[in-house]
């Protein structure tokens, strides 16, 4: 517990704004997943950039006092840093022994488990099936026996709940997981399901793989523990970071849906987090290493290749700039270049299209796209099932795009060029 001869020191986390109704609150997000929110008053801000670890609480008080910036009780500011320190906010040695159990107890486990149930998708099995038939019904019928699907992309929005209001993303996202999955090889035509998710935290490897199994409120996907030593003995880093799969809310939604599809009966599934890193290539680097061992180890698998990632993300629910009629044109547009780039199979333009627009940021899922178009087979086609955009959750105004594409295995010679894309439509 803090003393006053402590000198507290607030640790890196992410601090958004929050109106409810007329109460304005500063909320304390942790990207590393290892400590929940918490929100203070936003006159605690001034507080909150005091805690540099060089005063204690006494000496804090005084100096906000002195420069006239925030008269408070010791007390009360003594009670605000014991709030940050139980949470898990202070750099001190109660979060280091935190993190230390939160780590241990994930690394010795044999399954991932669920972290996102009964927040973004229901936690009640029958609940949860009942969703996931709304938005995909007749699982069975979507298989085929024709020329097997090479792979999918879709976001990663939770689906909306039956009969119940929902933003426009959720109902957009819906509508692309019903349209994109079609056609889908059977579990007996498959050998692996590659997920490549988006890594939405920090970290310094550019992919990060797990033996674990990924499991759902509906019972758990098969991993491939071979595979995963096989990779592990050729990229000694790819496993360096596996605590970031605690918090893969893309692979987790993902794991939802296959196990809907293929009722128990999924082939053995790789889940890869592609993170910012994995955005450039780096000549004899580590995702240069990546694409080639990837390359090696599954080459007489049948892959089916899941890609869960989204395009632009916009607006000050995203801390971004206020959106206009100009800002959103050149959004859509920039989103279905990306799309036409991927669906050619054009890694370069794709690349291109994402980091060169002036005054928008990357797509939220610039690592997995790149890292989708740079492993799948040369000369394999795309049907670019439909492009939406909708409104995320929460008061405020904010822009999600949203792409569905359908992959399909090369055909005839791989260096065919006469394959044209379809143009993506706003749904």
């Amino acid at each position: 517990m803090s003393t006053g001869r402590d000198k507290p020191r607030l640790r890196k986390v992410e601090r958004l704004n929050l109106q409810r109704g007329d109460e304005a609150l500063l909320v304390l997000r942790d990207p590393t997943g290892l400590s929940e929110q918490i929100a203070f008053p936003q006159e605690a801000s001034v507080v909150l950039d005091a805690l540099d670890g060089q005063r204690t609480v006494p000496q804090i008080r005084q100096s906000l006092a002195m420069r006239g910036i925030l008269d408070i009780e010791l007390a009360d500011l003594e009670a605000l840093v014991r709030d940050l320190e139980a949470a898990g906010y202070l750099d001190d040695a109660a979060f280091r022994a935190r993190w230390e159990a939160i780590h241990r107890e994930f690394l010795t486990s044999p399954v991932r488990r669920p972290r996102w149930a009964g927040l973004l998708y229901p936690d009640d099995p029958a609940a949860l099936a009942e969703l996931l038939t709304s938005a995909i019904p007749d699982p069975s019928a979507r298989f085929s026996d024709g020329p097997a699907t090479l792979g999918v992309l879709l976001p990663h929005q939770p689906l909306p709940a039956p009969d119940a209001p929902a933003d426009a993303a959720a109902r957009a996202a819906a509508g692309l997981c019903d349209e994109v999955l079609r056609g889908l090889p059977r579990a007996r035509d498959i050998d692996l399901v590659v997920v490549l998710g988006t890594d939405y935290h920090p970290g310094l490897q550019p992919f990060v793989i797990t033996d674990k199994r990924y499991s759902t409120p509906r019972g758990e996907l098969p991993a491939d523990p071979a595979l995963v030593r096989a990779l592990d003995r050729r990229l000694p880093w790819i496993r360096r970071e596996e605590i970031r799969h605690r918090e893969a809310m893309s692979l987790e939604l993902a794991a939802a849906v296959l196990q809907h599809l293929y009722d128990g009966a999924c082939p053995p599934v790789l889940p890869v987090l592609c993170g910012p890193g994995a955005v450039d290539l780096d000549e004899g680097g580590p995702v240069e290493a990546f694409l080639a061992t990837m390359e090696h180890v599954l080459e007489d698998r049948r892959v089916l290749w899941w890609v869960t990632a989204e395009l632009g993300h916009e607006g000050p629910a995203y801390g971004r700039p206020p959106l206009t009629r100009d800002r959103v044109a050149a959004l859509m547009a920039r989103d279905r270049a990306v799309l036409a780039a991927l669906a050619d199979g054009r890694a370069d333009q794709l690349g291109r299209c994402c980091k060169d627009v002036p005054g928008l940021d990357p797509p939220s899922g610039t690592a997995a796209l790149l890292t989708a178009a740079r492993l799948f087979p040369v000369g394999y086609g795309a049907d670019l099932v439909a492009y939406a955009a909708g409104r995320p959750v929460g008061g405020d105004e904010g822009w999600v795009g949203l792409g569905g594409v359908r992959f399909t295995r090369p055909v005839g010679d791989p260096g065919d060029d006469d394959f044209t894309p379809s143009s993506p439509r706003v749904a």
